[in-house]
Protein backbone atom coordinates (compact mmCIF):
# COMPACT_ATOMS: atom_id res chain seq x y z
CA UNK A 1 0.00 0.00 0.00
CA UNK A 2 1.40 3.41 -1.07
CA UNK A 3 1.15 6.88 0.64
CA UNK A 4 -1.31 8.98 -1.48
CA UNK A 5 -0.63 12.59 -2.39
CA UNK A 6 -1.40 14.44 0.46
CA UNK A 7 -1.37 12.70 2.73
CA UNK A 8 -0.61 13.71 6.64
CA UNK A 9 2.45 11.98 8.10
CA UNK A 10 3.14 13.14 12.24
CA UNK A 11 0.58 16.15 11.20
CA UNK A 12 4.11 17.68 9.76
CA UNK A 13 4.52 16.07 7.11
CA UNK A 14 2.68 16.56 3.53
CA UNK A 15 3.43 13.79 1.21
CA UNK A 16 4.03 15.32 -2.89
CA UNK A 17 4.70 12.32 -4.41
CA UNK A 18 6.57 8.66 -4.78
CA UNK A 19 10.17 9.66 -6.24
CA UNK A 20 11.85 6.18 -5.61
CA UNK A 21 11.19 2.29 -5.20
CA UNK A 22 13.43 -0.43 -3.95
CA UNK A 23 13.68 -3.65 -2.33
CA UNK A 24 13.64 -1.79 1.15
CA UNK A 25 10.67 0.46 0.86
CA UNK A 26 9.28 3.62 -1.49
CA UNK A 27 10.91 6.90 -0.79
CA UNK A 28 8.75 9.81 -1.27
CA UNK A 29 8.75 13.85 -1.67
CA UNK A 30 6.88 16.21 1.02
CA UNK A 31 6.09 19.21 2.06
CA UNK A 32 7.57 20.27 5.83
CA UNK A 33 4.69 22.32 7.01
CA UNK A 34 6.04 23.89 9.69
CA UNK A 35 9.03 24.79 7.56
CA UNK A 36 7.12 27.03 4.94
CA UNK A 37 6.80 23.58 2.82
CA UNK A 38 10.73 23.11 2.90
CA UNK A 39 10.95 19.72 1.08
CA UNK A 40 11.93 16.31 3.15
CA UNK A 41 12.36 13.16 1.13
CA UNK A 42 10.45 10.10 3.42
CA UNK A 43 11.42 6.76 3.12
CA UNK A 44 8.84 4.50 3.97
CA UNK A 45 9.46 0.58 4.89
CA UNK A 46 6.35 -1.40 5.78
CA UNK A 47 6.31 -2.77 9.23
CA UNK A 48 7.63 -6.07 9.49
CA UNK A 49 8.52 -9.03 12.24
CA UNK A 50 11.35 -10.27 13.17
CA UNK A 51 14.94 -9.15 11.65
CA UNK A 52 13.05 -7.20 9.22
CA UNK A 53 12.10 -4.65 11.66
CA UNK A 54 15.15 -4.92 13.57
CA UNK A 55 16.87 -3.51 10.49
CA UNK A 56 14.57 -0.95 9.45
CA UNK A 57 15.52 0.65 13.42
CA UNK A 58 19.05 -0.01 12.83
CA UNK A 59 19.15 1.82 10.03
CA UNK A 60 17.37 4.81 11.50
CA UNK A 61 19.79 4.60 14.86
CA UNK A 62 22.77 4.44 12.72
CA UNK A 63 21.90 7.82 10.56
CA UNK A 64 20.64 9.75 13.27
CA UNK A 65 24.28 9.94 14.87
CA UNK A 66 26.16 10.43 11.68
CA UNK A 67 26.86 14.03 9.94
CA UNK A 68 28.57 14.42 7.00
CA UNK A 69 28.24 16.05 3.62
CA UNK A 70 27.81 13.32 2.05
CA UNK A 71 25.59 11.83 3.94
CA UNK A 72 21.83 11.99 3.96
CA UNK A 73 20.75 14.39 7.52
CA UNK A 74 18.07 12.09 8.90
CA UNK A 75 15.38 15.01 10.50
CA UNK A 76 12.74 12.63 12.08
CA UNK A 77 11.64 8.82 12.56
CA UNK A 78 8.17 7.77 12.85
CA UNK A 79 7.14 4.40 14.17
CA UNK A 80 3.70 2.77 13.48
CA UNK A 81 4.44 1.21 17.17
CA UNK A 82 4.06 4.93 18.55
CA UNK A 83 1.51 5.43 17.09
CA UNK A 84 2.39 8.49 15.03
CA UNK A 85 1.53 7.30 11.86
CA UNK A 86 -1.63 8.62 10.24
CA UNK A 87 -0.95 6.72 6.56
CA UNK A 88 -3.39 3.87 7.18
CA UNK A 89 -1.28 1.00 7.13
CA UNK A 90 2.05 -0.19 9.53
CA UNK A 91 5.03 1.10 8.58
CA UNK A 92 8.32 2.70 9.64
CA UNK A 93 8.85 5.82 8.25
CA UNK A 94 12.33 8.48 8.20
CA UNK A 95 12.39 11.90 7.31
CA UNK A 96 15.67 12.99 5.61
CA UNK A 97 17.25 16.49 3.88
CA UNK A 98 15.95 16.41 0.19
CA UNK A 99 18.46 15.49 -2.73
CA UNK A 100 17.56 17.37 -5.70
CA UNK A 101 19.35 14.88 -8.18
CA UNK A 102 19.19 11.26 -9.52
CA UNK A 103 21.00 7.92 -9.03
CA UNK A 104 24.25 6.80 -10.70
CA UNK A 105 21.92 4.18 -12.33
CA UNK A 106 19.84 6.89 -13.70
CA UNK A 107 22.88 9.28 -14.29
CA UNK A 108 25.01 6.35 -16.30
CA UNK A 109 21.70 5.74 -18.23
CA UNK A 110 20.85 9.04 -19.39
CA UNK A 111 24.48 8.91 -20.83
CA UNK A 112 23.72 5.84 -22.25
CA UNK A 113 26.50 4.28 -20.75
CA UNK A 114 29.40 6.33 -21.07
CA UNK A 115 29.67 9.29 -19.12
CA UNK A 116 31.82 12.26 -19.92
CA UNK A 117 35.43 11.28 -18.90
CA UNK A 118 37.26 8.69 -16.75
CA UNK A 119 38.62 11.24 -14.77
CA UNK A 120 34.66 12.35 -13.80
CA UNK A 121 34.23 8.36 -12.04
CA UNK A 122 37.34 9.13 -10.28
CA UNK A 123 36.01 12.04 -9.01
CA UNK A 124 32.92 10.50 -8.12
CA UNK A 125 34.69 7.56 -6.39
CA UNK A 126 37.25 10.24 -4.27
CA UNK A 127 33.97 11.44 -2.68
CA UNK A 128 32.61 8.29 -1.70
CA UNK A 129 36.11 7.24 -0.59
CA UNK A 130 35.54 10.33 2.01
CA UNK A 131 32.13 9.48 3.06
CA UNK A 132 32.69 5.81 3.74
CA UNK A 133 36.13 6.35 6.13
CA UNK A 134 33.97 8.67 7.83
CA UNK A 135 31.78 5.70 8.03
CA UNK A 136 35.19 3.21 9.55
CA UNK A 137 36.16 5.62 11.69
CA UNK A 138 33.30 5.55 13.86
CA UNK A 139 33.49 3.57 17.33
CA UNK A 140 32.18 1.09 16.12
CA UNK A 141 32.89 1.15 12.43
CA UNK A 142 29.85 1.03 10.53
CA UNK A 143 30.12 -1.08 7.36
CA UNK A 144 27.90 -0.03 4.25
CA UNK A 145 27.95 -3.43 2.53
CA UNK A 146 25.83 -2.12 -0.39
CA UNK A 147 27.19 0.10 -2.72
CA UNK A 148 26.14 0.20 -6.19
CA UNK A 149 24.67 2.52 -8.77
CA UNK A 150 20.99 2.92 -7.25
CA UNK A 151 22.36 3.60 -3.68
CA UNK A 152 24.26 6.76 -4.58
CA UNK A 153 23.19 10.33 -5.97
CA UNK A 154 24.41 12.85 -7.70
CA UNK A 155 22.76 16.59 -8.17
CA UNK A 156 23.55 18.78 -10.98
CA UNK A 157 26.87 19.88 -9.24
CA UNK A 158 28.61 16.93 -9.57
CA UNK A 159 28.33 16.23 -5.83
CA UNK A 160 27.18 12.49 -4.66
CA UNK A 161 25.56 11.51 -1.41
CA UNK A 162 25.34 7.71 -0.04
CA UNK A 163 21.56 7.50 0.28
CA UNK A 164 20.72 3.81 1.14
CA UNK A 165 21.82 2.17 4.87
CA UNK A 166 19.39 -0.72 4.75
CA UNK A 167 21.89 -3.50 4.91
CA UNK A 168 24.64 -0.89 6.79
CA UNK A 169 26.01 -2.88 9.61
CA UNK A 170 28.52 -1.83 13.25
CA UNK A 171 31.73 -3.94 12.71
CA UNK A 172 31.54 -6.28 15.79
CA UNK A 173 35.17 -7.46 16.85
CA UNK A 174 35.64 -10.90 17.23
CA UNK A 175 32.90 -12.47 15.31
CA UNK A 176 34.03 -14.64 12.41
CA UNK A 177 31.21 -14.18 9.67
CA UNK A 178 28.11 -11.76 9.52
CA UNK A 179 25.22 -12.55 10.95
CA UNK A 180 23.20 -12.50 7.99
CA UNK A 181 24.56 -12.58 4.47
CA UNK A 182 23.31 -9.76 2.25
CA UNK A 183 24.49 -7.60 -0.69
CA UNK A 184 23.47 -7.47 -4.14
CA UNK A 185 25.21 -9.67 -6.90
CA UNK A 186 27.97 -8.16 -9.11
CA UNK A 187 28.66 -5.25 -6.00
CA UNK A 188 28.99 -7.17 -2.95
CA UNK A 189 32.34 -8.25 -2.05
CA UNK A 190 33.10 -12.52 -1.89
CA UNK A 191 33.22 -12.46 1.97
CA UNK A 192 29.76 -11.45 1.99
CA UNK A 193 28.88 -14.99 1.06
CA UNK A 194 31.45 -17.09 2.95
CA UNK A 195 32.48 -17.37 6.13
CA UNK A 196 34.39 -14.09 7.04
CA UNK A 197 33.13 -11.16 8.52
CA UNK A 198 32.52 -7.76 6.50
CA UNK A 199 35.17 -5.26 7.69
CA UNK A 200 36.48 -2.23 5.82
CA UNK A 201 37.81 -4.13 2.77
CA UNK A 202 34.28 -5.19 2.22
CA UNK A 203 33.67 -1.67 1.04
CA UNK A 204 37.02 -0.78 -0.93
CA UNK A 205 35.79 -4.23 -3.15
CA UNK A 206 32.03 -2.78 -3.61
CA UNK A 207 33.57 1.08 -4.27
CA UNK A 208 36.12 -1.27 -7.18
CA UNK A 209 33.12 -2.66 -8.48
CA UNK A 210 30.60 0.47 -8.69
CA UNK A 211 33.30 2.13 -10.81
CA UNK A 212 33.69 -0.36 -13.00
CA UNK A 213 30.38 -0.51 -13.69
CA UNK A 214 30.33 2.90 -14.00
CA UNK A 215 33.23 3.03 -16.84
CA UNK A 216 32.26 -0.17 -18.59
CA UNK A 217 28.58 1.66 -19.54
CA UNK A 218 26.73 -0.22 -17.12
CA UNK A 219 28.90 -3.62 -17.15
CA UNK A 220 28.88 -5.76 -13.72
CA UNK A 221 32.94 -6.67 -12.74
CA UNK A 222 33.23 -10.61 -13.26
CA UNK A 223 36.09 -11.80 -11.56
CA UNK A 224 36.98 -14.12 -14.00
CA UNK A 225 37.34 -11.84 -16.48
CA UNK A 226 39.32 -9.10 -14.40
CA UNK A 227 39.28 -5.40 -15.22
CA UNK A 228 39.03 -5.11 -18.48
CA UNK A 229 36.70 -2.52 -20.73
CA UNK A 230 34.33 -4.59 -22.98
CA UNK A 231 34.87 -3.75 -26.84
CA UNK A 232 31.34 -2.09 -26.58
CA UNK A 233 32.96 0.63 -24.32
CA UNK A 234 34.02 3.83 -26.16
CA UNK A 235 37.69 4.61 -24.89
CA UNK A 236 39.98 2.14 -22.75
CA UNK A 237 40.37 2.18 -18.83
CA UNK A 238 43.39 3.81 -18.22
CA UNK A 239 46.29 1.51 -17.09
CA UNK A 240 46.95 3.19 -13.84
CA UNK A 241 42.91 2.67 -12.93
CA UNK A 242 43.53 -0.48 -13.81
CA UNK A 243 45.91 -1.42 -11.29
CA UNK A 244 43.73 0.48 -8.50
CA UNK A 245 41.17 -1.24 -9.77
CA UNK A 246 42.44 -5.17 -9.55
CA UNK A 247 43.77 -4.28 -5.93
CA UNK A 248 40.62 -2.88 -4.80
CA UNK A 249 38.50 -5.84 -6.99
CA UNK A 250 40.92 -8.39 -5.27
CA UNK A 251 39.15 -11.28 -4.05
CA UNK A 252 41.44 -11.88 -1.15
CA UNK A 253 40.61 -8.47 1.59
CA UNK A 254 44.29 -9.06 3.29
CA UNK A 255 45.40 -7.92 -0.59
CA UNK A 256 43.54 -4.73 -0.93
CA UNK A 257 43.89 -1.77 -0.10
CA UNK A 258 43.19 -1.49 3.99
CA UNK A 259 41.22 1.63 4.25
CA UNK A 260 39.20 4.11 2.64
CA UNK A 261 42.14 6.48 3.23
CA UNK A 262 44.93 4.36 1.41
CA UNK A 263 41.89 3.57 -1.77
CA UNK A 264 41.48 7.65 -2.17
CA UNK A 265 45.32 8.13 -2.19
CA UNK A 266 45.60 5.66 -4.98
CA UNK A 267 42.81 7.13 -7.13
CA UNK A 268 43.40 10.86 -6.64
CA UNK A 269 46.84 9.50 -8.50
CA UNK A 270 45.15 8.46 -11.53
CA UNK A 271 43.91 12.41 -11.36
CA UNK A 272 45.29 14.89 -13.63
CA UNK A 273 43.83 17.74 -11.45
CA UNK A 274 42.04 17.94 -7.87
CA UNK A 275 39.38 15.87 -8.08
CA UNK A 276 37.39 18.96 -5.99
CA UNK A 277 37.99 20.80 -9.17
CA UNK A 278 35.70 18.50 -11.02
CA UNK A 279 33.32 18.91 -9.02
CA UNK A 280 30.62 21.72 -10.60
CA UNK A 281 32.86 21.69 -13.54
CA UNK A 282 33.24 18.47 -16.14
CA UNK A 283 31.65 16.28 -13.87
CA UNK A 284 28.28 18.03 -14.02
CA UNK A 285 26.41 16.86 -16.68
CA UNK A 286 23.62 19.72 -17.98
CA UNK A 287 20.30 18.92 -17.39
CA UNK A 288 20.79 16.51 -14.89
CA UNK A 289 17.83 17.63 -12.82
CA UNK A 290 15.65 18.83 -15.66
CA UNK A 291 11.98 17.34 -15.40
CA UNK A 292 12.01 13.93 -17.30
CA UNK A 293 8.85 13.56 -17.40
CA UNK A 294 8.85 16.78 -20.29
CA UNK A 295 10.10 13.80 -22.57
CA UNK A 296 6.77 12.43 -22.80
CA UNK A 297 4.52 16.06 -22.38
CA UNK A 298 5.07 19.07 -24.89
CA UNK A 299 5.63 22.24 -23.48
CA UNK A 300 4.99 25.80 -24.55
CA UNK A 301 6.16 28.60 -22.20
CA UNK A 302 4.91 32.15 -23.10
CA UNK A 303 7.49 35.06 -22.17
CA UNK A 304 6.97 38.64 -22.20
CA UNK A 305 9.38 40.56 -24.07
CA UNK A 306 9.35 43.66 -21.26
CA UNK A 307 7.49 44.21 -18.44
CA UNK A 308 3.41 44.41 -19.46
CA UNK A 309 3.81 42.80 -22.93
CA UNK A 310 0.87 40.83 -22.35
CA UNK A 311 2.51 36.98 -21.76
CA UNK A 312 -0.42 36.48 -18.89
CA UNK A 313 -2.93 38.13 -21.36
CA UNK A 314 -1.81 35.55 -24.07
CA UNK A 315 -1.50 32.28 -22.37
CA UNK A 316 -5.09 32.61 -20.76
CA UNK A 317 -6.61 33.68 -24.03
CA UNK A 318 -4.69 30.71 -26.27
CA UNK A 319 -5.73 27.82 -23.48
CA UNK A 320 -9.17 29.22 -23.96
CA UNK A 321 -8.91 28.51 -27.53
CA UNK A 322 -7.72 25.22 -27.80
CA UNK A 323 -10.15 24.26 -25.76
CA UNK A 324 -12.85 25.39 -27.55
CA UNK A 325 -11.23 23.56 -30.78
CA UNK A 326 -11.25 20.26 -28.08
CA UNK A 327 -7.57 19.97 -27.62
CA UNK A 328 -6.59 19.18 -23.77
CA UNK A 329 -3.95 21.09 -22.23
CA UNK A 330 -2.97 22.55 -18.91
CA UNK A 331 -2.62 26.28 -18.78
CA UNK A 332 0.31 27.10 -15.52
CA UNK A 333 1.29 30.33 -13.57
CA UNK A 334 5.15 29.98 -12.89
CA UNK A 335 5.72 29.40 -9.03
CA UNK A 336 8.37 32.84 -8.94
CA UNK A 337 6.05 35.18 -10.30
CA UNK A 338 3.23 37.09 -8.21
CA UNK A 339 0.20 35.64 -7.82
CA UNK A 340 -2.44 36.96 -10.29
CA UNK A 341 -4.04 33.93 -11.87
CA UNK A 342 -5.88 33.58 -8.80
CA UNK A 343 -8.24 36.98 -9.29
CA UNK A 344 -8.28 36.59 -13.31
CA UNK A 345 -9.87 32.78 -12.72
CA UNK A 346 -11.82 33.24 -10.02
CA UNK A 347 -15.82 34.42 -10.24
CA UNK A 348 -16.06 36.56 -7.36
CA UNK A 349 -19.23 38.91 -8.30
CA UNK A 350 -21.33 36.51 -10.32
CA UNK A 351 -20.42 32.79 -8.97
CA UNK A 352 -23.43 31.31 -10.94
CA UNK A 353 -22.08 32.54 -14.68
CA UNK A 354 -18.78 31.64 -13.81
CA UNK A 355 -16.87 29.06 -16.33
CA UNK A 356 -14.55 28.13 -13.30
CA UNK A 357 -14.36 26.36 -10.33
CA UNK A 358 -11.43 25.93 -7.82
CA UNK A 359 -10.62 22.54 -6.20
CA UNK A 360 -9.40 21.94 -2.98
CA UNK A 361 -6.51 19.56 -3.92
CA UNK A 362 -2.96 21.29 -2.71
CA UNK A 363 -0.21 20.99 -5.30
CA UNK A 364 3.58 21.53 -4.49
CA UNK A 365 4.39 25.10 -4.64
CA UNK A 366 0.97 26.05 -3.01
CA UNK A 367 -0.41 25.88 -6.85
CA UNK A 368 -4.88 25.58 -6.69
CA UNK A 369 -6.19 23.62 -9.46
CA UNK A 370 -8.84 25.50 -11.47
CA UNK A 371 -11.53 23.73 -13.59
CA UNK A 372 -12.96 24.88 -16.62
CA UNK A 373 -16.63 23.70 -17.64
CA UNK A 374 -15.37 21.26 -20.70
CA UNK A 375 -13.06 19.57 -18.22
CA UNK A 376 -10.10 19.41 -21.36
CA UNK A 377 -8.95 22.23 -19.77
CA UNK A 378 -6.84 22.55 -16.53
CA UNK A 379 -5.79 25.62 -15.09
CA UNK A 380 -3.22 26.22 -11.92
CA UNK A 381 -3.06 29.02 -10.59
CA UNK A 382 -0.49 30.19 -7.46
CA UNK A 383 -2.21 30.53 -4.26
CA UNK A 384 -3.03 34.13 -3.25
CA UNK A 385 -1.32 34.72 -0.19
CA UNK A 386 2.31 34.38 -0.83
CA UNK A 387 4.57 32.20 0.98
CA UNK A 388 7.90 33.32 2.01
CA UNK A 389 10.69 32.94 -1.28
CA UNK A 390 11.33 29.20 -1.64
CA UNK A 391 14.39 27.63 -3.17
CA UNK A 392 12.51 24.72 -4.42
CA UNK A 393 10.34 26.61 -6.12
CA UNK A 394 11.14 25.19 -9.28
CA UNK A 395 11.40 21.77 -8.20
CA UNK A 396 8.27 21.78 -6.53
CA UNK A 397 7.18 23.06 -10.33
CA UNK A 398 8.58 19.94 -11.74
CA UNK A 399 6.90 17.50 -9.12
CA UNK A 400 3.62 18.82 -10.32
CA UNK A 401 4.21 18.62 -13.84
CA UNK A 402 4.84 15.00 -13.10
CA UNK A 403 1.56 14.46 -12.21
CA UNK A 404 -0.68 16.33 -15.01
CA UNK A 405 -2.26 14.06 -17.22
CA UNK A 406 -2.31 16.56 -19.80
CA UNK A 407 -0.67 15.79 -23.33
CA UNK A 408 0.25 19.55 -23.75
CA UNK A 409 1.44 22.18 -21.26
CA UNK A 410 1.48 25.66 -20.82
CA UNK A 411 3.76 28.26 -18.78
CA UNK A 412 3.24 31.83 -18.01
CA UNK A 413 6.60 32.83 -17.09
CA UNK A 414 5.43 36.82 -17.86
CA UNK A 415 8.91 39.32 -17.98
CA UNK A 416 10.62 37.24 -15.15
CA UNK A 417 12.55 34.85 -17.79
CA UNK A 418 16.57 36.81 -16.71
CA UNK A 419 17.95 34.19 -14.79
CA UNK A 420 20.20 31.90 -16.11
CA UNK A 421 18.30 28.74 -14.96
CA UNK A 422 14.60 30.54 -16.82
CA UNK A 423 16.79 31.36 -19.75
CA UNK A 424 17.81 28.01 -20.13
CA UNK A 425 13.92 26.37 -19.92
CA UNK A 426 13.02 28.94 -22.57
CA UNK A 427 15.86 27.86 -24.29
CA UNK A 428 14.83 24.13 -24.18
CA UNK A 429 10.87 23.90 -24.31
CA UNK A 430 9.20 22.38 -26.98
CA UNK A 431 7.77 25.63 -28.65
CA UNK A 432 8.30 29.29 -27.18
CA UNK A 433 6.25 32.34 -27.63
CA UNK A 434 7.78 35.71 -27.07
CA UNK A 435 4.84 38.46 -26.56
CA UNK A 436 6.06 42.02 -27.87
CA UNK A 437 3.69 45.16 -27.70
CA UNK A 438 4.46 48.75 -29.10
CA UNK A 439 6.14 50.19 -25.79
CA UNK A 440 10.01 49.35 -26.81
CA UNK A 441 10.81 52.33 -24.17
CA UNK A 442 11.18 49.27 -21.57
CA UNK A 443 12.85 47.06 -24.15
CA UNK A 444 16.93 47.09 -22.27
CA UNK A 445 20.12 45.73 -23.73
CA UNK A 446 19.93 42.94 -21.49
CA UNK A 447 16.74 41.89 -22.38
CA UNK A 448 17.48 41.88 -26.43
CA UNK A 449 20.34 40.26 -25.78
CA UNK A 450 18.96 37.32 -23.80
CA UNK A 451 16.45 36.99 -26.55
CA UNK A 452 19.19 36.86 -29.18
CA UNK A 453 21.10 34.05 -26.97
CA UNK A 454 17.88 32.19 -26.54
CA UNK A 455 16.77 31.86 -30.43
CA UNK A 456 19.87 31.16 -31.53
CA UNK A 457 19.82 28.05 -29.56
CA UNK A 458 16.62 27.18 -30.56
CA UNK A 459 17.67 27.43 -34.07
CA UNK A 460 20.70 25.45 -33.71
CA UNK A 461 18.09 22.48 -31.67
CA UNK A 462 15.37 23.22 -34.81
CA UNK A 463 12.73 24.24 -32.02
CA UNK A 464 10.27 26.54 -33.18
CA UNK A 465 9.96 30.65 -31.58
CA UNK A 466 6.99 32.48 -32.07
CA UNK A 467 6.80 36.19 -31.66
CA UNK A 468 3.27 37.69 -31.22
CA UNK A 469 2.52 41.58 -31.77
CA UNK A 470 0.08 42.20 -28.37
CA UNK A 471 -1.92 45.48 -28.31
CA UNK A 472 -1.42 46.32 -31.76
CA UNK A 473 -3.28 49.68 -33.06
CA UNK A 474 -2.75 51.83 -36.02
CA UNK A 475 -0.63 53.98 -35.23
CA UNK A 476 2.26 56.65 -37.21
CA UNK A 477 5.33 54.74 -36.46
CA UNK A 478 3.61 51.00 -36.12
CA UNK A 479 5.47 49.97 -39.20
CA UNK A 480 9.17 51.20 -37.71
CA UNK A 481 7.92 48.94 -34.44
CA UNK A 482 7.63 45.43 -36.63
CA UNK A 483 10.71 46.49 -38.07
CA UNK A 484 12.71 46.44 -35.22
CA UNK A 485 11.41 42.34 -34.34
CA UNK A 486 14.01 39.86 -35.42
CA UNK A 487 11.50 37.54 -36.87
CA UNK A 488 7.62 38.60 -38.15
CA UNK A 489 5.50 38.23 -35.99
CA UNK A 490 3.04 35.22 -36.17
CA UNK A 491 -0.18 36.94 -34.77
CA UNK A 492 -1.34 40.84 -34.15
CA UNK A 493 -3.47 40.79 -31.53
CA UNK A 494 -5.92 44.18 -31.51
CA UNK A 495 -5.33 46.43 -28.32
CA UNK A 496 -8.71 45.93 -26.19
CA UNK A 497 -10.83 49.06 -25.40
CA UNK A 498 -9.88 49.26 -22.00
CA UNK A 499 -13.54 50.71 -20.74
CA UNK A 500 -14.83 46.94 -21.96
CA UNK A 501 -12.46 45.21 -20.70
CA UNK A 502 -12.49 46.09 -17.18
CA UNK A 503 -16.10 45.59 -16.80
CA UNK A 504 -15.55 42.04 -18.29
CA UNK A 505 -12.80 41.23 -16.29
CA UNK A 506 -14.92 42.89 -13.04
CA UNK A 507 -17.76 39.91 -14.18
CA UNK A 508 -15.35 37.43 -13.95
CA UNK A 509 -15.04 36.29 -17.31
CA UNK A 510 -12.48 36.25 -20.12
CA UNK A 511 -12.03 38.39 -23.62
CA UNK A 512 -12.82 35.13 -24.95
CA UNK A 513 -16.50 35.43 -23.97
CA UNK A 514 -17.42 38.65 -25.44
CA UNK A 515 -19.43 37.61 -28.30
CA UNK A 516 -18.03 40.35 -30.51
CA UNK A 517 -14.07 39.60 -29.38
CA UNK A 518 -14.52 35.97 -29.45
CA UNK A 519 -14.44 35.81 -33.27
CA UNK A 520 -11.91 38.90 -33.95
CA UNK A 521 -9.59 37.13 -31.01
CA UNK A 522 -10.07 33.43 -33.12
CA UNK A 523 -8.73 35.21 -36.05
CA UNK A 524 -5.82 36.54 -34.73
CA UNK A 525 -4.52 33.80 -33.15
CA UNK A 526 -5.30 31.53 -35.75
CA UNK A 527 -1.82 31.42 -37.57
CA UNK A 528 -0.29 30.14 -34.09
CA UNK A 529 -2.89 27.36 -33.53
CA UNK A 530 -2.65 26.04 -36.25
CA UNK A 531 1.19 25.98 -35.92
CA UNK A 532 0.13 24.32 -31.88
CA UNK A 533 -1.82 21.67 -33.75
CA UNK A 534 1.11 19.77 -34.47
CA UNK A 535 1.67 19.16 -30.92
CA UNK A 536 -0.95 17.27 -30.07
CA UNK A 537 -0.55 15.08 -33.32
CA UNK A 538 2.81 13.95 -32.14
CA UNK A 539 1.28 12.85 -28.87
CA UNK A 540 -1.23 10.64 -30.83
CA UNK A 541 1.64 8.51 -32.90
Amino acid sequence: MKLESGTIIGGRYRVVRQIGQGGMGEVYAAEDMKLHGKLRALKVTSSAVGREQDRSAEEAAILMRLNHPHLPLIIDYFSSMEGDVDCGFGCEIMVMDFIDGMTLQAYSAASNGVLESAEAIIAIGVQLCEALRYLHVQQPPIIHRDLKPTNVMIDSTGFVRLIDFGIAREFKAGKRQDTVMLGTPGFSAPEQEGDNQSDARTDVYGLGALLYYLLTGGRKYDAQLGVRAPSTTISPIPSELTAVLNRMLDERPACRFGSMAEAKRALETCLKEPSDRLIGGSLAKPGITSDRNLKRKRSIMVASFSPGAGATFVTITLAHLLDQKGLSCAAIEYPELEPEWHALLYERQQPRQSSHSFTAQPWPGKYRSVLSKSRRLQWYALEPDPKPDEAEAWLKYRFMLDGLACPVIITDVSSHWTTPELELQLTQCDRLILVVDPYVAKWTTQRLAAVDRIQYERRKANRPTYLIANKDVPFRRRSEWLSMLANRPICSVPSLPPEQWADLLWSGEWATSHKAWQPMLGRAFQPLLRELAALWSHDSE
